[in-house]
Formats: structure tokens, C-alpha cells, sequence
């Protein structure tokens, strides 16, 4: 008997909760239209708590079902709880969508209005979506990219074609690391095809990049399918552009098909001379190329050394061009200096290797023709390494410090080694090898005060 009571009573709460509630389309209007006018967070929440209950009960009542107006008001209630209160109904977009969708279809109406407010709404649901996820990348602290992500994919729940929340979700997608969901969108804008030439460009840039610098994760390392699909359709797509033959060429070093990369790049350069992009993928070409045979014991030292001496030398000249017709490219007059580095580096590596022993007293003639060897090919690099010291200043970066600083030091040009390490050395005054390296430089040019300085700091260090 107890337990019809508990049934009974149960149901007795239940009905009074929504016995309030008439089912009434009119008055969740009445409610929204409250909604609007407040700015109190509590009040807004209980008018939509009502509208929400008018319309789930005006649903349950079978003349409502078939009446228009029915729909497009629950739409607008669901609509509004899914931006302001989503915690009222995790389902709130889902019924938002299914209210609209029923106008036109489900339940016919020859009401233009209702079928115009019902686009509206469904095209307002979207903006706010975007315009969420703008806030979030645009706020006063850092872009909150999860939060755009999450905002874009609701946009597109609400409007799967939407070109916008595809193109940013994408980018936002790319920021998280998630490409697999960031190429899922592009492709679908490739698909779609209704993006300018600019913003198509940018997606199958991005696509081709996802794929050939993340190949492991989409393990095509060795083939890199994905990227020269996507290189073949852009091609024709936009024959003008140079990125994306630069990036077959890259394709063709990573698959150490030389001569054929070696190939792409001079029929490129045939046709655009003057492009200083296909002038530095020449030269990373053949500086690569010098490792790798850096690396090869086929060869007689001899040979070697002459291999060597051309290859580093076209990358070299292939450095400067790109320069000639790029004066701003950082990236080509630092890697320049490596050839530089590279260029000399055997000789010096066999100066170190003399068998004084065996040498006896042709040892010091032997080891000096070396050193000349290796600082004739390293020399002109110092021009090019003050240039660009003098460029940046007090703000040139470690990383940009440790490629440089070891030219002067070969040369023994203390005046600049000193004043390249003492920026480092003011930053970070741990580095032992740049202190021993700077003590010794201020040695050398006779300033013991500040040699004895760096040797107090070194002895502090151990």
C-alpha cells in the first residue's frame, strides 16, 4: 500500500511542478520579450525557466504540435538557453534546431514571418556562436583557445556550411594541435568551394603544412602522400603561387632524392630567377647535401675534401642570391654563416688530428697550411657576422650568439668576441665555456681587469 502512496504522491509533485504551465506559446513569447529587458542574471534565469516550461508543455498538447508559431517559439526559448543558461538543458542547441527545422517541413505554414523569424533564429544562434569564439581569441589576456574551439563547433552544429567557423575552427584547431580535426575542416571548405583565393590558399598552405612537418603522426614519412596530393590540386589551383613547388622540392631533400629536387629547383629557377625563396632552397640543398657527404667514407680524403669545397660553396652563392633579392632574410644570412662553418670545418678537423709524431719537424708547416686553409674559408664570413650582430644589437638571441661567435673566435677577432659574449654573458653569467672563451679574449687584447673579473665569476661557479 505504501508504495502506491510514494507512486501517487510522486506523481501528485510532478503535476503540481507543471501544473503552472499552460502550454501557453504567447506567454513564452511574454517571457522572452522580459528577458530582454533585464540585465539581472537571476531574473533572466527564472523568466527562461518559464518559457522553458510553457513550450515543453505547449509540445505535449496535440492542436499546439501542428501550429507554426508553436515551433518557432520554442526555437527562440531554446535558442536563448543555449547562450545565456546552457546548464537549464545540455540538449538546449539540439531542441533550438529541431524547433526550426520543424517549420517548412514537419509543419507547414504559409506565415512568411514565422518562417523568417525562424531563419533568424537559427542565423542569430550561429553569430553569437562565432562571436563567442571571437571574444575568446580577442580577450584582454591570453586567447583562450579552447573555449573558441568549443564556441566554433557549436557554430557549426547550428550551421554546418558556415565558411567562417570552418576556416577559424581550423586555425583554432591547428593552435591545440588538433590537426586531424583542423584538416577535417579544411577539406570540407576544399569541397565546398565558395572561399575567395586568398582564404583557399591559406587552407591548402595550412593542409600541406599539417601533413609534412606532423608526417609521423600520420605516418608518411617516407612517401609524404598527403602533401603531394594536396601540392598536385594547389598547383593548378594557383600555378603562380611559389610556395607550394618549394615545398615539393623540401619533399624531395627529406626523401634524399637529390638530383631530383636538384631538378625541380633549377627549372624553377629558369622561370623565376629573381624569387629568393627557390634560391634558399638551393642553398639548404646543397648544405644538406655537404652533411651527408661529410658522412660518406666512399671517398678518398682528396676527393672529399674537393666534393666538399663545391657543394658548400653553391650554397654559399645560393645564400647570397637569396639575400641579393631578400635583403631581410635573417633566416638565409644565419645559415650562410653555418656554410661558412661547414666549408672550413675539415680542414680544421684534420689540422687537430696530426700525428705530431709522425710528422716530426714538417708537423708545424702542415698544421699551419691547414689552419690558413680552413680561416680562407671561413673569412668572409666574419663581414656578414658583424653585419648582422650590428643589425640586432643587445637583442640578438642566444641561439643567434652561439652560431656567431665562433667565427670571431677561429679568427681571433677578440674586439668582436668580446662584445658578443658579453651580451650573453650579462643575460646568463653560468655559461662556463663563453666565460673561459671571454677571460681569454680579454687576455689576449690585454685587458687583465676584466679577465680577472670572469675569473672570479668562474671560480664562484665551482
Amino acid at each position: 500500500m505504501k508504495k502506491y502512496i510514494l507512486s501517487f504522491l510522486l506523481f501528485i509533485s510532478v503535476f503540481n511542478a507543471y501544473s503552472q504551465y499552460k502550454g501557453n506559446s504567447n506567454k513564452a513569447r511574454s517571457y522572452l520579450a522580459k528577458v530582454e529587458l533585464t540585465t539581472d542574471l537571476s531574473e533572466k534565469e527564472a523568466l527562461l525557466t518559464d518559457a522553458k516550461g510553457e513550450v515543453d508543455t505547449a509540445i505535449q498538447i496535440e492542436k499546439n504540435r501542428g501550429k507554426a508559431d508553436t515551433w518557432v517559439v520554442r526555437g527562440n526559448v531554446y535558442a536563448e538557453i543555449a547562450k545565456i543558461f546552457p546548464q537549464l538543458d545540455k540538449d538546449a542547441i539540439d531542441k533550438a534546431l529541431e524547433s526550426y527545422d520543424k517549420i517548412g517541413t514537419d509543419v507547414q505554414t504559409k506565415n512568411v514571418e514565422i518562417i523568417k523569424e525562424a531563419n533568424a533564429g537559427r542565423q542569430n544562434l550561429s553569430v553569437f556562436f562565432v562571436n563567442q569564439a571571437i571574444t575568446a581569441l580577442q580577450g584582454s589576456n591570453e586567447p583562450n583557445y579552447e573555449q573558441a574551439y568549443e564556441s566554433f563547433l557549436n557554430s557549426l552544429r547550428v550551421n554546418p556550411q558556415d565558411t567562417l567557423g570552418l576556416l577559424y575552427g581550423g586555425f583554432v584547431a591547428e593552435q591545440l594541435s588538433m590537426f586531424s580535426e583542423a584538416l577535417g575542416f579544411y577539406d570540407k571548405l576544399m569541397k565546398m568551394d565558395v572561399l575567395n583565393n586568398k582564404n583557399s590558399n591559406t587552407i591548402y598552405q595550412n593542409s600541406i603544412n599539417i601533413y609534412y612537418t606532423n608526417c609521423e603522426e600520420f605516418k608518411e614519412c617516407d612517401s609524404f602522400e598527403n602533401s603531394i596530393r594536396l601540392i598536385n590540386d594547389a598547383k593548378e589551383l594557383f600555378p603562380e603561387n611559389n610556395y607550394y613547388p618549394s615545398v615539393e622540392i623540401n619533399i624531395a631533400m627529406r626523401l634524399n632524392k637529390v638530383e631530383e629536387a636538384r631538378g625541380k629547383i633549377d627549372a624553377q629557377l629558369e622561370m623565376d630567377p629573381e624569387n629568393p625563396n627557390l634560391h634558399f632552397n638551393r642553398a639548404v640543398l646543397y648544405y644538406n647535401l655537404g652533411l651527408a657527404l661529410t658522412e660518406n667514407n666512399d671517398f678518398s680524403e682528396n676527393q672529399k675534401l674537393d666534393t666538399l669545397d663545391k657543394v658548400y660553396k653553391s650554397a654559399i652563392e645560393s645564400y647570397k642570391s637569396t639575400l641579393q633579392f631578400d635583403p631581410s632574410n635573417e633566416r638565409a644570412l644565419l645559415y650562410m654563416l653555418d656554410a661558412f662553418k661547414a666549408n672550413a670545418k675539415p680542414y680544421y678537423d684534420l689540422e687537430r688530428n696530426l700525428d705530431f709524431l709522425a710528422l716530426k719537424n714538417k708537423y708545424q708547416a702542415e698544421s699551419d697550411r691547414l689552419k690558413n686553409e680552413g680561416n680562407s674559408r671561413i673569412s668572409e664570413g666574419r663581414t656578414y657576422a658583424v653585419d648582422y650582430m650590428n643589425i640586432k644589437g643587445e637583442e640578438i638571441s642566444n641561439d643567434d650568439i652561439a652560431t656567431i661567435y665562433p667565427i670571431f673566435s677561429i679568427l681571433e677577432d677578440f674586439d668582436n668576441l668580446i662584445k658578443i659574449l658579453s651580451i650573453s654573458v650579462k643575460r646568463d653569467n653560468t655559461n662556463v665555456e663563453y666565460l673561459e672563451v671571454l677571460r681569454n679574449a680579454y687576455i689576449k687584447v690585454k685587458d687583465y681587469e676584466n679577465a680577472e673579473n670572469i675569473y672570479q665569476i668562474i671560480l664562484s661557479l665551482q
